[in-house]
C-alpha cells in the first residue's frame, strides 16, 4: 500500500510541474536563476509500517509540519542543492498485538536536478533522523533516536524572484531496529521500519548573487 502511495504521489509531482509550464508566461530558458540561500516551512502526511519478528506488523499515520534551511547552485539547466530539514510529526498506529509511533523527524540531503526557467525537477537522497517508539502487550518495547537512509523526488516552482513552491515525496528506511523486554528472561526481537513523506513546502530565497 505504502509503494502505491508514493507511485501516485510522484506522478502527481510530475504532472503539476508540466501544468505550471504550460500555463506560465514563454521566457527564455534559464531566465530564473536558482542560486541562491533559501528558508522555508513545510506540513504534509506521513505513512508507514513496522514489521515485528514476534509481533507482526502495524501500520502507522498522520500529520507533520515543519521548517527547511538549503542552498542550490545551477549550472546551465543543472541543480544542485543541500538541505536540512527537520519536523514535528503526529504519526501513530495501534492495533491488537503492536502500537508505533514516530513523534519527530529530521533529514540531511543532497539534491540533484533540470532547471527551466521557473520549474525545476529533482531527485534527492541522504540521511535521516527519526524517534521512533514501539509497544506490545507482550512486553517488548523500543523507544530511541534512529538513523535512516532517505531517497525522494520533488518539483519545484518560482512564483516570483524570492518565493519557491515545492511538492516532494520522501521515503524513510529506519536502519538497525529492534524491540526488548525487561524481566527474568530478557526477549528481543528484530524490527523493520519504512515511512513515506508527503511534504508541501514554501521557501523565502535570498538573492545574494544579484545586483
Amino acid at each position: 500500500m505504502g509503494i502505491r502511495i508514493a507511485a501516485i504521489i510522484i506522478l502527481v509531482v510530475m504532472c503539476s510541474g508540466q501544468v505550471a509550464m504550460a500555463g506560465g508566461i514563454e521566457v527564455p530558458p534559464n531566465f530564473y536563476d536558482w542560486t541562491g540561500v533559501y528558508v522555508g516551512a513545510n506540513a504534509g502526511y506521513g505513512s508507514g509500517n513496522i514489521s515485528d519478528s514476534i509481533n507482526g506488523s502495524q501500520a502507522f499515520s498522520g500529520a507533520i509540519a515543519g521548517g527547511q534551511i538549503g542552498a542550490n547552485l545551477q549550472y546551465r539547466n543543472a541543480l544542485f542543492g543541500v538541505e536540512v530539514s527537520g519536523d514535528w510529526s503526529n504519526q501513530q498506529g495501534s492495533g491488537s498485538s503492536l502500537s508505533a509511533s514516530m513523534p519527530w523527524l529530521a533529514t540531511a540531503l543532497i539534491r540533484v536536478g533540470y532547471a527551466y526557467d521557473n520549474i525545476a525537477y529533482y531527485a534527492t537522497g541522504g540521511a535521516g533522523y527519526a524517534h521512533f517508539s514501539s509497544s506490545a502487550p507482550t512486553g517488548l518495547t523500543s523507544s530511541s533516536t534512529r538513523t535512516a537512509w532517505v531517497a525522494g523526488v520533488g518539483q519545484e516552482s518560482a512564483i516570483n524572484r524570492n518565493l519557491l513552491l515545492r511538492f516532494e515525496v520522501l521515503y524513510l528506511q529506519l536502519i538497525g531496529n529492534a524491540a526488548t523486554s525487561s524481566g527474568v528472561t530478557a526477549v528481543s526481537s528484530s524490527q523493520s521500519v519504512y515511512d513515506i513523506v508527503f511534504r508541501v513546502g514554501l521557501s523565502y530565497k535570498f538573492d545574494w548573487t544579484r545586483n
